[in-house]
Formats: structure tokens, C-alpha cells, sequence
């Protein structure tokens, strides 16, 4: 495959994946999606295994259920969280949920909503306007992932400033990541994260692996974690314990990132800082 082929390829087939994890709990077909990625969908399904590494089939069924991981620690009552993850009935979610995780979905918001004595935080809550990125995703463990995204993303970066004299990275950028999955319950090859950039020059063109996607706007409880980014699990466990004493209602997004170092390689690991935002109604 000539490898402008494969840059468009990629290009148009992350259209889909973030189409699909945008709207998982719709009744999405091969026809549409196929659309989405402007392949005529007798092939499609193969390009897409080809480059995710999974079927459609399966990608969706992954992306749906781990959609719901975060949901049980709200209020939400598992027949609601069903219904509003494209499962028709409590039955074939159950099923589903059980063959994905190995355990019920009732067994599995036991656990989730278990206090667990950890320090509740107080967030600061925050309504941000959408704001378009340029973005970077790997699988695998969430420590290796980032910095394989990272080192893709501001190689990109970089190339922009030497070659094509744009830059990027002036005061006003900001710099996300997204997790989109528990990593308590998925396995570490298929875990999800994207690295971000915001971005004002859209006369810059995302090609191959550089994708631009939107991080919604809306309401958002903000958590300060400070210190080295090898403990932000402990800080998210701080925040599943406030969700569940709570009752915050969420919504169906994703939590992100916002890291507030220019440069954490030239920063100190207990003076890095980095905003969580989880997304409530």
C-alpha cells in the first residue's frame, strides 16, 4: 500500500471510530458508518480490522460497554444505564456485560459503588466552550500509550515550526489527554488514549496518524492533581469516591486532561500540575 493511500486510509477511518465512540448507544450500521469513511462498504470492514485491529462489530460492542464502567458509580439504575447504551433490553445488556467483564453488571456496580473510606475531593465546577484539536491515539498501557502519542504529536508539532514556520505550541495552546477506558477492568492492549493539542492556524492539514477531533463543551467538575503523572490514579480514585457520595449525574463523555507544564520534561515531578474534568450535567 503506497503510503499516501495509507495516510488517507487512516485519516478517514479514525472519522468513524470517533463517529462510532460519539454515538455508540445509536442503532449504527455497516451501511452508515462505511459512509462515514467514504468506502464503499464491501470494504470497509476489512480497512477498518485492517487498521484498528479488531472488527467493527467488536470495536462497538468494546466502546459501548466501556462507556458504561464510569455510569455505575452514579446514580443511574442499571436498566437506565442499559437503555442509554443501545441495549434493548436488561437481558441482552446483562449478557453482553457479563461476556465482556466476566462479571454482572449488578456485581459490577456493587463494587463500583462501594465506599471505600478514601479523602473525598472538592471540585471547582467549570463550563468550557468545545474546542477543536489536533490529536494522536495509542493503545495499550495508559503510561506507554501517552508518551508514544506524545512523542507522534509534538514530532508533528515540530515539523510545522521548522519546515512550514507555524507554531503551534504559541501561549494560548492548551494540551489534553483522554483516557476512554477503566483500566481496572480492560485489558492493557485495547486501552484508549488520545493526546491533544488545541490549535488556531487551521491552514495546518492533519495527515496520517494526526487526526482532529472536538473535546465537548459544557459543565465539568474540575480536580487539581498535583505531582507526577504516575500518580494520577490515585487521584482518580479519590474522584470515583466523590461520583459516588455524590450522586453527581454525569454525562456520556469522556473525562480529559489538561496538563498545565509547558514542558514536563524540564519540570520537576512534584511541581507538575494537571486539571481532571469530568463531564455533569
Amino acid at each position: 500500500m503506497k503510503e499516501n493511500t495509507k495516510n488517507d486510509y487512516i485519516q478517514n477511518i479514525y472519522k468513524v471510530v470517533f463517529y462510532i465512540e460519539e454515538n455508540c448507544s445509536e442503532d449504527l450500521s455497516l451501511e452508515e458508518l462505511s459512509k462515514v469513511a467514504s468506502f464503499s462498504k464491501y470494504h470497509f470492514h476489512r480497512i477498518f480490522k485492517s487498521i484498528i485491529g479488531e472488527s467493527v462489530g467488536d470495536f462497538v460492542r468494546r466502546v459501548r460497554l466501556q462507556k458504561t464502567t464510569l455510569k455505575f458509580r452514579s446514580k443511574q439504575k442499571i436498566t437506565d444505564i442499559a437503555l442509554s447504551s443501545g441495549y434493548e433490553t436488561n437481558a441482552s445488556f446483562t449478557k453482553a456485560f457479563k461476556n465482556h467483564f466476566g462479571i454482572t453488571p449488578k456485581e459490577f456496580s456493587k463494587s463500583a459503588r462501594e465506599r471505600k473510606g478514601i479523602e473525598v475531593l472538592e471540585p471547582k465546577y467549570v463550563t468550557r466552550e468545545p474546542i477543536e484539536v489536533l490529536s494522536v491515539r495509542r493503545t495499550g498501557p495508559y503510561e506507554k500509550a501517552a508518551s508514544a502519542a506524545a512523542k507522534v504529536l509534538y514530532g508533528f508539532v515540530y515539523t510545522q515550526k521548522i519546515k512550514h514556520k507555524k507554531n503551534l505550541m504559541g501561549p494560548e495552546a492548551e494540551c489534553f489527554g483522554i483516557g476512554h477506558d477503566d483500566p481496572k477492568v480492560t485489558e492493557e492492549s485495547k486501552i484508549r488514549c488520545d493526546i491533544c493539542v488545541s490549535y488556531d492556524d487551521k491552514s495546518v492539514k492533519p495527515e496520517g496518524e494526526i487526526l482532529v477531533k472536538t473535546i465537548e463543551g459544557g459543565k465539568y467538575a474540575q480536580f487539581l492533581h498535583k505531582g507526577p503523572y504516575t500518580n494520577l490514579k490515585h487521584t482518580y480514585e479519590k474522584i470515583a469516591e466523590w461520583i459516588v457520595s455524590s450522586n453527581v449525574e454525569l454525562r456520556d463523555l469522556p473525562m480529559f486532561e489538561k496538563y498545565l507544564n509547558r514542558d514536563p520534561r524540564k519540570t520537576k515531578p512534584e511541581n507538575l500540575r494537571t486539571e481532571i474534568h469530568v463531564p455533569i450535567v
